[in-house]
């Protein structure tokens, strides 16, 4: 592994999807208030400090900035492939104010923030046959205030259920669980109140043999009295199948995009959830909500197998905050051969994107690359992908396809007053001829302007070569920011003959103060 010197890459849109870049070296400073000087202005000026935790430690799968506090949900996997989950809030300084660990038979999925500073963290117990998913309120301090089940749904409209779905449609528990899964269980603050997405298991009758089928929901809760109380609840996927293809060991979590629900509010109360659209979930929809045909559903360009995990259409479904359905909105970037998106974000009626992509020439051909030069191994040209769009519509307004040179990727994103805020993975390989992945990531960040002109890229901590380093979460408080993932963090085939302790990872911490 080497250090790399920081670059600056900036990209100008000529049209909808291209741009032109440029890229300096060595021009950054000390983050004083003369480098801020307008909102983005930082991001370009100023220097990153990166920080790496070696393995086998936590690395970061979140982060959410409140009041001066860093709150991170943390995961690891010791030599024994043993695997487990933290909640910790630290100071400003990094003194670590408070920390929730899981307890066996615990998962921690996913945590939201609310205004007062208290903390939702949603939870599955893992040994629950239904039922398992819990949320655990905690104070500004790390206390607990409650802990109680998911409400079993008593709200669900008779629309929703589509004569295919039992009342009762879920039963509130997951498929499985691993040290890097992304959590079937999504929350996301409404004030005080909360929102819940979640992908599940479909309830059976008693006696009944058991299915792999899925169901998704989201519910709205009312915190009141110390506890959450169920104000409605909505199916959004109803009866359907999803079952990526697997192979040795997923690093950037392309198997998990399939299957795991995202969730966000817009700031008029608007609750997005979005979702990889495939042939099975399109097939419940139309049958439930009649949103598309069932022709449509089987030869739709927008619609992937229940299989595939290297193209994945996105879909975006859209409820007012009282939980009237209000449509479904399928996106696929133009020419891509390949689309995978990590991460979504909403602010006032635009929806933001981050993933990757790969894309067609004119001729319907992918420029493959060699690893190096000369090389009769040829790589897939993955480009860090950004798009924002309407949320009413579903129309690009713009978008980004980064390119550094190799492979890129982006993880999660933010709004910020001065754009879009992405974070990722780039310099890797993938061999064109399956998802063997041969040259690991070093951390990628962006900032692309609100107007979708300009998008800025830096570069940060060590590359990555023999293993990864890249990043999961990212969040940021006026110019400052915080980016956590994993450092020296397992390849495809690490962990080939049973070598768990290749398995290991560390943590990375990426920061503009």
């Amino acid at each position: 592994m080497s250090l790399r010197r920081t670059r600056l890459l900036v990209c100008t849109l000529w049209g909808l999807g291209a741009s032109a870049c440029h890229g300096t070296e060595d021009l950054l400073e000390p983050c004083d208030a003369a480098a801020r000087g307008a909102p983005g202005q930082a991001f370009e000026r100023c220097e990153l400090s990166s920080r790496v935790e070696p393995r086998a430690n936590f690395g970061g799968l979140k982060v959410r900035r409140s009041s001066g506090r860093t709150l991170v949900l943390e995961t690891t996997r010791d030599a024994e492939a043993h695997a487990s989950r933290r909640l910790l809030a630290r100071s400003g300084d990094g003194t670590v104010l408070w920390r929730v660990d899981e307890a066996e038979g615990e998962h921690f999925s996913d945590f939201t923030v609310h205004p007062s500073g208290e903390t939702t963290l949603g939870l599955e117990r893992t040994d629950a046959a239904v039922g398992g998913f819990d949320l655990l309120r905690l104070s500004t301090e790390g206390q607990v205030l409650s802990r109680q089940p998911l409400p079993v749904p008593t709200t669900v409209p008779s629309s929703d259920l589509g004569g295919s779905l039992r009342p009762s449609p879920f039963r509130l528990k997951s498929s499985w669980i691993d040290a890097l899964t992304d959590g079937w269980l999504r929350t996301e603050a409404r004030g005080e109140d909360v929102a819940v997405a979640f992908l599940s298991r479909v309830a059976i009758e008693s006696g009944a043999p058991d299915t792999p089928e899925l169901a998704s929901g989201l519910m709205a809760l009312q915190w009141a009295d110390g506890r959450y109380r169920e104000q409605w609840t909505r199916v959004v996927d109803g009866r359907h199948s999803t079952q990526p293809a697997a192979w040795a060991y997923d690093e950037f979590r392309w198997r998990e995009a399939a299957l795991r629900p995202l969730l966000a509010v817009d700031g008029d109360g608007r609750l997005v959830v979005g979702r990889t659209w495939n042939t099975s979930r399109c097939l419940a929809a139309s049958r439930t909500f009649n949103d598309f045909t069932s022709l449509h559903c089987k030869t739709g360009q927008d619609v992937t197998s229940n299989v595939d995990t290297e193209r994945q259409p996105f879909a975006v479904t859209t409820f007012t905050p009282a939980g009237a359905r209000t449509g479904t909105h399928v996106f696929v970037p133009a020419s891509a051969a390949e689309f995978v998106v990590f991460d979504m974000a909403v602010r006032e009626g635009e929806l933001a994107l981050a993933g990757t992509v790969v894309t067609e020439g004119g001729d319907g051909t992918v420029g493959y690359y060699p690893a190096t030069p000369g090389a009769q191994n040829l790589m897939t040209p993955y480009d860090g992908y950004l798009g924002v769009l309407s949320l009413d519509t579903g129309a690009l307004r713009f978008e980004h396809r980064v390119d550094m040179g190799r492979a890129d990727h982006f993880s999660a994103l933010r709004w910020t007053d001065a754009g879009l805020l992405a974070v990722g993975g780039s310099g890797w390989d993938r061999w064109y001829g399956g998802m063997s992945i041969s040259r690991g990531a070093g951390a990628l960040l962006a900032l692309a302007s609100s107007d979708g002109q300009t998008v800025r890229t830096r570069q940060a901590g060590p590359e990555g070569q023999d293993r990864h380093f890249h990043l999961l979460g990212v969040d940021s408080d006026g110019d400052s920011l915080v980016a956590v993932g994993l450092a020296e963090a397992p390849m495809t085939h690490s962990g080939d003959v049973s070598n768990t302790a290749a398995m290991t990872f560390g943590g990375l911490t990426v920061e503009l103060r």
